[in-house]
């Protein structure tokens, strides 16, 4: 493969072979000049045969990095942007299908400058999963104007396409983000701290067909409180406020906003008994697009009690 390449296309995979296999499969056939753009898989220690099934196509544009020992998504990710021959890095998730035009609108969307592009990515429809999906549908940047510069915590790796050099330049992914989440949030942060404007771009469309129920968001929610949110307040304590962490605990990087009544009120509203009848209605209501204030309390309220759980735990 020539080493002057436009783009380079990363996927980091695990256990996931009939997706990585469809995905890479698709790559492959792009509307997009054959020469000037190539795939990267990190294959990060499979035991299900992704191996086995990405040995059986055989293409000159594709690359797999086969790893002999686990590794988190940041450790893959960086792994294959390092590995990158092309100017352009793109990212997508293993377990998403895209259009012929994919890589073309990434590139056409880089033409702007040196910049961050985050694709649209939706879920499959899927009725047992209507609620939770048309609630993550609906979130970062889709909720503002086609085209618009978005602000770091909208960054997303699932798809999204960045110049090479900006990324090393930023310093790559934090390997230390090693349980579930974060990771994104905190390059994007990076990337807005350097200056790098971040757009949205519709055009280059992902759809997800890895699908969770609202128990199991929740559960990754809770972990992403407790072990990823420390490590990024760490770094970047505004987000105690963007999180909206100051409505329960007073907020020790700048003046508090809110008052000790609001914040028993908001604490009231978090306990157990009233979580759980909330959680309750939602799973009833999974087949059906449920308000937004429903998921939105749900995901705070796990996010914020993993969260208080790790600072409790660091004080004993």
């Amino acid at each position: 493969m020539a080493a002057n390449l436009t783009v380079s296309v990363v996927i980091i995979s695990f256990n996931q072979r009939d997706f990585t296999a469809r995905l890479v499969g698709q790559l492959l056939d792009q509307d997009f000049p054959p020469s000037e753009y190539e795939v990267i898989v990190v294959e990060c220690f499979s035991s299900d045969g992704t191996r086995e099934a990405l040995n059986q196509i055989v293409d000159f544009r594709l690359r797999v990095l086969k790893l002999d020992k686990l590794c988190n998504r940041s450790a893959g990710r960086n792994i294959g942007i390092v590995a990158a021959q092309g100017d352009i890095v793109v990212m997508v998730d293993g377990d998403h299908t895209i259009n012929r035009d994919f890589v073309r609108l990434h590139c056409e969307a880089q033409s702007r400058g040196a910049c961050a592009i985050v694709g649209k990515s939706v879920f499959a429809e899927n009725t047992e999963y209507k609620a939770i999906s048309e609630y993550l549908n609906g979130g970062g940047a889709s909720k503002l104007p086609p085209g618009s510069r978005l602000p770091g915590r909208y960054f997303l790796t699932r798809n999204c396409s960045v110049p090479k050099r900006i990324l090393l330049e930023v310093g790559l992914f934090d390997e230390t983000f090693d349980r579930w989440g974060g990771e994104d949030l905190d390059l994007g942060v990076r990337l807005e701290e350097a200056d790098v404007p971040i757009y949205a771009d519709s055009r280059a469309l992902a759809v997800h067909h890895h699908f969770r129920t609202i128990n199991q968001v929740m559960a990754n929610m809770y972990d992403y409180g407790s072990s990823s949110i420390p490590l990024l307040l760490k770094k970047h304590p505004q987000l105690f406020r963007e999180l909206n962490l100051d409505h329960l605990k007073s907020n020790p990087y700048e003046p508090d906003r809110f008052t000790w009544i609001h914040r028993f009120i908001v604490a009231a509203l978090c306990t157990t008994p009233f979580y759980r009848m909330t959680l309750f209605f939602a799973r009833v209501m999974r087949r059906r697009k449920l308000p937004r204030f429903i998921l939105d309390y749900l995901h705070f309220r796990q996010y914020s009690a993993g969260y208080i759980k790790s600072s409790i735990d660091k004080t004993e």
